[in-house]
Order: C-alpha cells, then sequence, then structure tokens
C-alpha cells in the first residue's frame, strides 16, 4: 500500500465526516430499543435491562432497519467521508501536484480503492456495533431457542429461513455485515461518480440519494422489478430474493459497474489536466 494511499485513507477515515456518519448510524440503529425500554420503565416503574426484552438477536437486527428508516437514509452517510475526494482535488487544481508525481492510473485506482473503503466503514461500523448490541443482549438463532421462546423472526419466509440457525445465526449475521461494507462502497462511488460529470462536492452528497431513493420509487411502483431494488440489498428480509447469494453478486456486479464507469470517464476528465 503505498504512501499517498494511506494518507488518502487516514484523512477519510479519520475525518469527522466519518464520525458524523458512524455515530448517527448507531444512532438510528438502536433508538427505538433505547427508547422503549425508558418508555417501559417510566410507565410501570420498573427496572428492566436491555437483556430482558431482548428478541433473538438477527431478528432485533432486522426490526432495527425496518422501525428506524435506516436503509433508506443510508447513502446519505456512506458518501459523507470520501464521495468529494476527486471534487477537493479538481476544484482546488491541487489534482496537479498530486498527478506530477503519480501516474493517472495509479491515481484513479487509490481513489476508487479509498472511496469504497470509507463509504463501505461508514455503513458497516454503525451495523457491527449495533449488532454487537443486539447479540449481547438477545438470543441465539437456534431451533431450541425457537421452540422454547415460541419466536418467530422476519427471515422465517426468505430464502434465509433454514440459514438462520447456522452458527446461531452468526452466519447469516456475517453475510449482513458484507452486504453493508459492499452498500457503502457502491453509494460511496456513486457519488465519485457523479462528481466526474458535475465536478461539485455538493451534487456528489446530494445525488446518490436522489438517484437511490428514486429508482426504489420506480421499481416499487412496478412491482416485478422490485428484486432489483437497492434498498432490499442492505437488508434482505423479503419474500422475494430469488436465492441465498443474490444480494452478494448484485452488490458485487453494482460496484463492478460503477467503478468501470468511474475509470472510463475520470480519464476523459484528465485528459487536459
Amino acid at each position: 500500500m503505498s504512501k499517498s494511499l494511506i494518507k488518502r485513507l487516514k484523512t477519510s477515515i479519520l475525518s469527522p465526516a466519518m464520525i458524523v456518519s458512524v455515530f448517527i448510524g448507531i444512532w438510528f440503529l438502536t433508538w427505538s430499543r433505547v427508547a422503549n425500554l425508558i418508555s417501559y420503565n417510566s410507565t410501570y416503574g420498573t427496572s428492566l435491562t436491555f437483556r430482558d426484552i431482548g428478541d433473538i438477536f438477527l431478528n432485533d437486527i432486522a426490526i432495527s432497519h425496518s422501525l428506524s428508516g435506516y436503509d433508506l437514509f443510508a447513502p446519505i452517510l456512506a458518501v459523507l467521508p470520501a464521495a468529494t475526494l476527486f471534487c477537493e482535488d479538481y476544484n482546488s487544481g491541487y489534482i496537479k501536484s498530486i498527478l506530477s508525481r503519480t501516474e493517472k492510473r495509479r491515481y484513479i485506482r487509490e481513489t476508487i480503492l479509498c472511496s469504497s473503503i470509507a463509504g463501505g466503514l461508514a455503513i458497516f461500523l454503525p451495523c457491527f456495533i449495533s449488532g454487537l448490541f443486539y447479540l449481547a443482549n438477545g438470543k441465539l438463532n437456534t431451533l431450541e431457542n425457537m421452540s422454547q421462546w415460541g419466536i418467530s423472526t422476519s427471515f422465517d419466509e426468505t430464502v434465509y429461513a433454514q440459514m438462520q440457525y447456522t452458527w446461531g445465526g452468526l452466519l447469516l449475521a456475517l453475510i449482513l455485515m458484507v452486504l453493508a461494507f459492499l452498500f457503502g462502497a457502491i453509494w460511496s462511488n456513486v457519488g465519485l461518480l457523479v462528481s466526474i460529470i458535475f465536478p461539485n462536492k455538493y451534487l456528489a452528497l446530494a445525488a446518490p440519494f436522489a438517484l437511490y431513493f428514486s429508482v426504489h420509487l420506480i421499481f416499487y411502483r412496478l412491482g416485478t422489478l422490485l428484486v432489483f431494488s437497492p434498498v432490499n440489498m442492505l437488508m434482505p428480509n423479503t419474500s422475494f430474493i430469488p436465492f441465498t447469494l443474490y444480494p452478494l453478486l448484485y452488490e458485487i456486479i453494482l460496484l463492478g459497474i460503477i467503478c468501470i464507469l468511474f475509470s472510463v470517464l475520470i480519464k476523459r476528465r484528465l485528459w487536459d489536466v
């Protein structure tokens, strides 16, 4: 890993924007549980703990996504740390100094990698930290627990119905964490791609959410294309997901397409730099 890439990663990952993304994400994914506990204890004069009200932990994770609306606004958090990397270099003229020390191909590769890692972490970290919270205060997904507590989960009617019991639900939780990282990488790079076409940092930050929301509304209205809606890729607990690896393959293909488009368009933008 080159020194320039390490420097850019540190600048993005340790930035105030990353801190904001992570803390807002954690708040989105945990506030309903905290609010419910406070409300119940104050109403009935009890002193219950988070563990006392814990459900099957995978179900808690899924519910935290659906109740909070996190999945709808996640692209905004994904683009904050690094989607404006190119805009800042290009508009400030600093890119000329960068390209005088390194070749364009290397700059393109490092920009994509930095955006992917920073955007991925902006979504992965809140999902991971909140997931640990629900795991510590919930119950494992085992057939024994399901029978004892008589609890169903939001994954029962999906292709993950059987997988949710593997390793007590930890395998499916691991898949969800990978999806979260890829989701963040995709939308951070969408912002990066927009910045190539329109070198404006405000468009780079706002356009990914507008695209994300518009595509979901269109596919939702059409119905038959809902399986392609990006909203369902972060928490795929829906009955129309065709097979277990579909969300993973879908995100990998999307990420690949976006990176290729970025590589092609940025070369045209940099031809006279």
